[in-house]
Formats: C-alpha cells, sequence, structure tokens
C-alpha cells in the first residue's frame, strides 16, 4: 500500500469506536500477519555459514574422541563382501 492508502486506512480506524480489547486483538493479528511475512521472506534467503558455524565444541567431540580415521584409499565395497562373507560364509 502507498501511504495515502495507509493514511485513509489509519484515519478510518480511528473513526471507529473500537474498545481496548478490540484495538489489541486487531494489532495483535496484524503483528503475526507481519511476523509470518518476514518468517516467509527469511525463509527464501539462502543461509550463509561461517567457518566458526562448523566447529564442534568438546562436548559433541567427546563421544567420539578415542576413533580414528579411515584411511582415504579405504574400500568400502571391499570390506561390506568381506564382512558379509565372514558372516555368512
Amino acid at each position: 500500500m502507498n501511504a495515502v492508502s495507509l493514511n485513509s486506512l489509519w484515519t478510518y480506524l480511528q473513526s471507529l469506536t473500537l474498545t481496548t480489547n478490540n484495538k489489541k486483538w486487531l494489532a495483535d493479528h496484524l503483528y503475526e500477519a507481519a511476523k509470518e511475512e518476514t518468517k516467509a521472506a527469511k525463509a527464501g534467503e539462502r543461509l550463509q555459514l561461517t567457518t566458526e558455524d562448523f566447529i564442534l565444541s568438546t562436548d559433541m567431540l567427546e563421544p567420539i574422541k578415542d576413533i580414528t580415521p579411515l584411511p582415504a584409499d579405504y574400500d568400502f565395497d571391499k570390506a561390506r563382501i568381506d564382512y558379509l562373507m565372514q558372516k555368512y560364509g
């Protein structure tokens, strides 16, 4: 809406005989609608991540502190076949 339309709407609302509860209800509904529109607009934006977002706390790392990573050339398919052959072969 442009400024003239908003001003006309405001004048109209002021001319109504609204109780305090009516005004509160109207304000709450306008605020909720604005909040939902803002939330929808933010959902459409791309999430911007920084390197700090990828740093894990020591509490998160505690359960895996004793695990050593697999080598880069680890063959998962061979390991799966070896496991199945050992279990069922």
